[in-house]
């Protein structure tokens, strides 16, 4: 506890293992003192699962379930006071939700829920709300859930809303957020599919009603969203999935209440038991006895008979139906036979140039957009990916082609079930593994197109494979942060010969990147704005100078009007600053910030290029890395960030400081989310420091194109308070910070 204290005061995670060990220990006076500490560090320091922990061992303290520790009334009032200001804390946290893109961050939220719908109150709706309207993908997909369990959303709204999801997943970005809004929904509340009829029946419509062609498009996407799941859990859902679609489903009953027809019912077979009783019941038709062999056949001639079908001549299989002018027999009941429509095959005859190697069949490649010959069963065993064997040839080898990817699933059942066939995806029928993965690729592109091919791919290399990067062809990929991100993560863990491979993949992305980027933020970085005479047309019109320097060509015209002639136009011009500033970039590389760390390396490189304006960049995680020598190359600077480890904000900053030669014309810019591990005495004394000194700081809550934030808000509320500004910005508006400062 000293040597806490010594250190600028305990850290969160100090204070609540502190808490613990005084408790299982039976120490009743330092449990005490724990607690009370409790209540003073953790609500303004403490991440959401922190608090969570924290809730989780208040309510073992009250309910007298720590082993060491026996119950004390005292104590526990003392712990659910507590409790209620974590809770409060931990509702405040929601609002730094809003870029979240770890699942772990959706079971807190419903944890939360759970805890906090009554303490919650208000400020819980009004977060949530927020949260499913502004946050993430997946934090959309999760707060969406959590509302309707909590009863803030009626189920059948979320189902249509899930719904518009399939709908709008047309080009790459849509369909990637399809995955993390499903992924978030599941996530947070998987069981909801299951049991709430109204928000499962729009997306079961919505998944029937696709042509061929658009659900193949959306169908990665939609087993990535349903993959979140245990192989258990869609078992479950494919069972009521096939109650709802399958044959045997019960037709709609016409907006009759069914209690009342099960009422009828009851009196139909109570009234049929009394007649049968008083065998009043008329008997039972005879059955057709078989031909007997030797007996004439029917003259053709003849005609048909009163008790014979008419045969279609062309087709003798096949019932005609009776002719619209033919009178029936009196006294002869007839039923009216219609002609079966023609039915397509289950496979499609692939053309030589779209034909897949290993025989696979593409399901899609010759269809129209209105053709369904994908049954809803099938859609529905490929979209859960279960009970395989029972797919339809056509569909077989999308599945195959999926389970590559995705496996049998994690979590229960994910053992698979031998006792059941085609539980685990290896039923009968199926073809085994690829051998290698460019036959995989050359599948997935035959069956998908090499637009999903790169997608499918791309989330392989995501989920551990980086042998699949081999297959992406540099100058045809399509750049985004999300694939860089991905090569960049499995580049530190390559032998040299492997990362040499790769190096055109991560140039390629890196440079098309930064050049998108930087035609973005130049405007706003190079050149303050200042008016010159000129006949040049080299800017915007200066009109005020415009009008003085050509007074001398006004005239009033007939109606009264003084109009003038701009015979010498004045123009705005861009020119170089001439004074000197300093960029202190410090990025925080822990695992939580891959994302802006892409950005924040990407951004510096563009500063770079500013002729007057001296870009630092240092990143830091428990440790610090000057990297000021790399800023000009974006790949070389990325190669060399190392991301992973914990978070210490005060050594960034502590160095940065020594890095301040003029503190007016020095910016300071923490991109980070503000998780200390460390005391936050020494944070809130940096920021004060360099404060003080006179240098303008800012805290980048997150730095992505979408400027959502995921980060501490109580530990970002006390650098406010120290004097640094935080705020959730996008490159393009950090560039304009920057330019605002410096003009």
């Amino acid at each position: 506890w000293r040597t806490e204290r010594d250190e600028g005061g305990p850290t969160a995670a100090q204070t609540l293992e502190g808490l613990r060990q005084a408790a299982e220990c039976g120490l009743p006076d330092l449990a005490d003192a724990r607690l009370t500490e409790s209540a003073d560090v953790l609500p303004a320091a403490a991440a959401l699962p922190e608090l969570l922990t924290g809730l989780g061992l208040l309510d073992r303290l009250r309910a007298g379930h720590v082993p060491g520790l026996g119950a004390d009334e005292d104590r526990a009032l003392r712990a659910a006071a507590v409790a209620e200001l974590l809770t409060a804390a931990a509702v405040r946290q929601v609002d730094g939700l809003s870029g979240a893109e770890d699942p772990a961050d959706a079971h807190a939220l419903l944890e939360l829920a759970h805890r906090a719908d009554v303490l919650g109150g208000v400020r819980l709706a009004d977060a949530l709300t927020r949260l499913a309207r502004e946050g993430s993908p997946l934090m959309r997909g999760a707060a969406g859930a959590v509302r309707v369990l909590l009863g803030h959303e009626d189920p059948d709204v979320l189902g249509e809303r899930v719904a518009s999801w399939v709908d709008g997943a047309r080009d790459r970005a849509s369909r990637s957020t399809l995955t993390a809004r499903l992924t978030g929904l599941l996530t947070a509340a998987g069981p909801l599919m299951e049991s709430a009829a109204p928000a499962l029946e729009p997306l079961l419509d919505r998944v029937s009603e696709l042509a061929d062609r658009e659900f193949l498009d959306r169908l990665p996407a939609l087993r990535g969203g349903f993959d979140t799941l245990s192989p258990a859990a869609r078992d479950r859902l494919l069972s009521v999935v096939e109650e709802r679609v399958g044959v045997d489903r019960p037709a709609d009953t016409g907006g009759v209440d069914p209690a009342a027809l099960a009422l009828w019912t009851r009196a139909d077979l109570m009234a049929r038991a009394a007649l049968d009783g008083l065998r009043l019941l008329p008997p039972a038709p005879e059955p057709i006895p078989a031909p007997v062999p030797g007996d004439p056949a029917p003259c053709p001639e003849s005609g048909p008979g009163p008790g014979t079908e008419a045969r279609s001549p062309s087709n003798p299989d096949r019932l005609q139906p009776p002719a619209d002018d033919a009178d029936p027999p009196h006294g002869t009941a007839t039923a009216a036979v219609s002609t079966p429509s023609p039915t397509l095959s289950p496979t499609l005859s692939p053309t030589p140039s779209t034909a897949p190697s290993g025989g696979a069949v593409p399901l899609a490649g010759s269809v129209g957009a209105a053709d369904h010959r994908l049954p809803p069963a099938d859609r529905w065993r490929l979209v859960l990916g279960r009970r395989t064997d029972r797919l339809s040839p056509a569909a077989a080898a999308p599945a195959t082609a999926l389970d590559e990817l995705y496996g049998s699933g994690r979590g229960e059942g994910s053992r698979g079930d031998l006792t059941r066939p085609g539980r685990g995806g290896a039923g009968g029928g199926r073809e085994p593994s690829y051998p290698g993965v460019r036959e995989w690729s050359e599948e997935l592109a035959a069956l998908f197109g090499p637009g999903i091919r790169e997608e499918v791919l791309a989330a392989a290399a995501a989920s551990g494979r980086p042998d699949v990067l081999a297959e992406l062809d540099p100058d045809s990929v399509r750049p985004s942060v999300d694939l860089l991100r991905t090569v960049l993560r499995h580049a530190g863990g390559l032998p040299e010969a492997r990362l040499a491979a790769l190096r055109p993949l991560v140039r390629h992305l890196v440079e098309a990147l930064t050049r998108e980027l930087a035609t973005r933020l130049r405007p706003a970085l190079h050149g303050t704005v200042i008016p010159r005479p000129s006949r040049r047309p080299g800017g915007g019109l200066d009109l005020p100078r415009t009008l003085r320097a050509n007074l001398a060509s006004a005239h009033r015209g007939p109606d009264g009007t003084v109009r003038v002639l701009p015979e010498h136009p004045v123009f705005r011009t861009r020119a170089r600053r001439s004074s000197d500033w300093r960029l202190v970039l410090v990025t925080d590389v822990s695992g939580s910030m891959e994302a802006s760390t892409v950005w924040a390396a990407l951004t510096a490189s563009v500063l770079a290029g500013v002729p007057t304006l001296s870009t630092h960049f240092l990143a830091f995680s428990t440790e610090v890395m000057d990297l000021t020598d790399h800023v000009d190359d974006p790949l070389s600077l990325l190669l060399e960030v190392s991301v992973g480890g914990g978070t210490h904000i005060a050594a960034g900053l502590r160095h940065a400081r020594e890095l301040v030669t003029v503190p007016s014309r020095t910016l300071v810019v923490v991109v980070s989310d503000f998780e200390e591990g460390y005391p936050l005495g020494g944070l809130l004394a940096e920021v004060r420091a360099l404060v003080g000194a006179g240098c303008h700081v800012l805290g980048c809550a997150s730095l992505d194109d979408a400027g959502r934030p995921r980060y501490s808000t109580g530990v970002a509320g006390r650098l406010v308070a120290a004097g640094m500004p935080v705020a959730a910005l996008s490159p393009l508006e950090l560039a304009r910070w920057v330019g605002e400062k410096i003009a």
